[in-house]
């Protein structure tokens, strides 16, 4: 089997999140892309505040060491401390920062979840829109 015909065949099994931005891209070109509201990964369809242009320009020019490292599996501590302060706040009960992960996106989050709560082999059925 060719390179070509393998990346092939794992694009046409890719997910149907995938399918449907890979579609919005094609109706975009086809209808324009004003006509086209693609929701499909969560792209935002409006610029970044200036706000944060200008911070981003200031974390890249950056030079402390080790400041652009990769960060821990479960996200930044720092990060977990504030985000379970803020959570146990608004939700009236102790959320302790050590029980919490970060995640890249929903997928990654239910990828986590997943794994946890499911043994191999279990099955899950799920209702497709």
């Amino acid at each position: 089997m060719t390179i070509s015909t393998k990346m092939r065949r794992f694009a046409e099994k890719s997910s149907w999140i995938r399918k449907m931005f890979e579609e919005g891209a094609k109706m975009k070109a086809q209808y324009g892309a004003e006509n086209v509201f693609d929701f499909s990964l969560g792209n935002p369809d409006v610029p970044p505040p200036p706000e944060f242009n200008k911070a981003i320009r200031k974390i890249v020019k950056d030079e402390t060491p080790g400041i652009h490292a990769y960060m821990p599996n479960g996200g930044y501590p720092w990060v977990r401390e504030a985000l379970s302060g803020k959570m146990s706040k608004e939700q009236g009960v102790d959320i302790f920062h050590g029980d919490m992960l970060m995640t890249c996106g929903a997928a990654g989050a239910l990828n986590v979840v997943m794994k946890a709560l499911l043994n191999p082999g279990e099955e899950v059925i799920i209702l497709a829109p």
